[in-house]
């Protein structure tokens, strides 16, 4: 009865429809079953990273749903043969800066109040990628405990937090971001620059105190730590002599393709 409404109805476009419904049904219960085979395994490594990050073992559990159901939104985007336990808790190390971010989420001002200001030369990244800074900055806040991370990004102001956690950790491109801020790419290069800066100097801070360079950590944090003094000075006194620029009466932003902001909007 229901085939034969379903013909005098213009039946076989939607006996069709019917058919490709069944064939996608199909295609998604066996993707959720490659991915499980492949994530039963990997559950012990992520209960153990999201304890790690939480404390808390209900919210851990929370973390490691919250991680299986991105990750199989993303398993597309898996390359087969690759690590995929690495895959998943790099995911659920992302979810937990994201619900760290989201949960400590403040008013934002019209403008920050550190006078950042928007970089002229925006034109090459307004098709940027920050993959490659999403695993540099990875593998670099991987010397140090969570506790020590959430310690430095509470420090950061929620503008320079919110797009250091976009396009550092979740590997945000400056486009996407400053489209899903309503900011212009210039305000999400300075506010990411400012937030690197301003984070490895906190962290070189807990890493003399702490001498990772001494410990288990090796050399390579202690070396990070002073890089990381280094850089923050050069782009402080990079910044003061831009400020310096943009304040002196023969600049022209205009003519440069910008607009003169004397902090960040």
């Amino acid at each position: 009865m229901l085939i034969r409404r379903q013909w005098h109805n213009g039946g076989v476009a939607d006996q069709t429809g019917l058919v490709e419904q069944e064939e996608s049904k199909e295609r998604l219960q066996e993707k959720r079953r490659r991915f499980e085979e492949l994530a039963m395994p990997a559950v012990n490594a992520l209960y153990r990273q999201a304890m790690k990050l939480t404390n808390n073992p209900d919210d851990a559990q929370d973390l490691v749903q919250d991680t299986f159901e991105r990750g199989f939104k993303a398993f597309d985007r898996f390359e087969i043969g690759s690590n995929f336990e690495a895959w998943m808790t790099t995911i659920e190390r992302n979810a937990f800066f994201n619900q760290y971010q989201k949960a400590k989420r403040r008013p934002q001002r019209a403008n920050d109040s550190t006078g950042e200001y928007d970089d002229w030369d925006i034109y090459s990244a307004s098709a940027h990628s920050s993959e490659g800074l999403k695993s540099a900055e990875q593998e670099y806040l991987e010397n140090f405990a969570p506790k020590e991370i959430m310690a430095a990004l509470q420090k950061l102001s929620p503008e320079r937090r919110k797009v250091f956690i976009d396009a550092a950790i979740d590997g945000k491109s400056y486009n996407q971001v400053a489209e899903e801020e309503g900011i212009k790419i210039g305000t999400v290069m300075s506010r990411l620059n400012r937030a690197r800066a301003q984070l490895k100097g906190e962290l070189a801070v807990y890493a003399r105190e702490r001498g990772y360079g001494k410990h288990n950590h090796g050399n390579h944090a202690h070396d990070n730590a002073q890089d990381a003094d280094k850089e923050a000075q050069v782009e402080a006194r990079d910044y003061s002599h831009a400020a310096d620029s943009n304040n002196s009466p023969t600049a022209n932003p205009k003519a440069m393709g910008g607009d003169t902001v004397n902090g960040e909007e």
